[in-house]
């Protein structure tokens, strides 16, 4: 599937370059980047699972049921193993927090995310005090080779604050400091889209021969590609995660180019922090 958007020229980028005179080697960020992985001790639960609690909740319904536990015992084994349901198959407590975050949201927030092949997603519900929070596999477990459950069919739940709804996606999406390439700021690389798909599933697919520096370093990097949604569709953006060589915005041209733009990290968390802020105070999902 692509993961291309429609027509859309990147913004600008205005960046920060390195202090220091320009012979001094800017300080290696790739171990601070590693320690702001996504982390969380939330419960694991098969996707299907998941849905079934996220429907519960959107209802309102206080049962999970006999008969649904007949229809479906590996999802009645799941919840029991968790202590989400009883014996009679009432939801307890031990689900409430999350059931009641999902309830009491007023706009939500998705991300598709794609490295070699293999695809994963974030979803959030935001609320006025809580945030909750359905992890697949983040970028970092993927860049890793680790996928959650068989071909990531395993999904994390969790619940945060509405203060931590951006820094969940930027952690999970492997936002992270890194230096700008010198004399780069606002410049915007144009790639053939057909080659562009070819890259996003195999890293091995040479550099345009006509790439420039900026280009030639995202390149050459492991990429985890993402698309936020937030709100009811009033907000979308693409980013390519390319490791040392920073965050870049992507989108069609209106001649179906792909632009790549380079994006400050600070940049990428304030736009995410703006949009769920943008969408939370105009929108009453439930």
């Amino acid at each position: 599937m692509s993961v291309l958007m429609q027509p859309e020229s990147p913004a600008k980028a205005a960046d920060v370059q390195p202090s220091g005179p320009t012979e001094s080697a800017p300080e290696d960020l790739a171990s601070l980047a590693g320690r702001q992985g996504y982390f969380s001790t939330g419960p694991w639960l098969s996707a299907d699972a998941t849905e079934v609690l996220i429907d519960s909740a959107s209802r309102g319904s206080a049962r999970f049921g006999r008969t649904a536990a007949l229809q479906r015992p590996d999802i009645a084994r799941e919840f029991a193993s968790w202590g989400f349901t009883n014996s009679r198959g009432a939801y307890t407590t031990d689900s409430r927090f999350f059931r009641h975050a999902i309830l009491a949201a007023r706009t939500t927030a998705r991300i598709d995310g794609w490295h070699l092949g293999k695809r994963t997603s974030l979803r959030l519900w935001v609320g006025n005090r809580w945030t909750a929070v359905v992890a697949g596999s983040s970028a970092g477990a993927l860049l890793l080779g680790y996928e959650s459950g068989y071909r990531g069919t395993m999904v994390q739940l969790d619940v945060a604050g509405v203060d931590d709804a951006a820094s969940v996606m930027a952690a999970w999406t492997g936002l992270a400091p890194a230096w700008p390439m010198a004399g780069t700021a606002g410049t915007i690389n144009t790639v053939n889209s057909g080659l562009f798909e070819r890259r996003l599933q195999d890293a091995k697919v040479p550099v345009p021969s006509n790439a420039d520096g900026q280009l030639r370093s995202l390149w050459q990097e492991p990429w985890f590609v993402w698309v936020v949604t937030v709100g009811r569709e009033r907000f979308r953006r693409g980013f390519i995660n390319a490791g040392a060589a920073g965050h870049f915005l992507f989108g069609l041209n209106n001649d179906g180019d792909v632009q790549l733009a380079p994006q400050a990290s600070s940049l990428v968390w304030h736009t995410l922090r703006d949009a769920v802020e943008d969408a939370r105070f105009h929108e009453q999902q439930y």
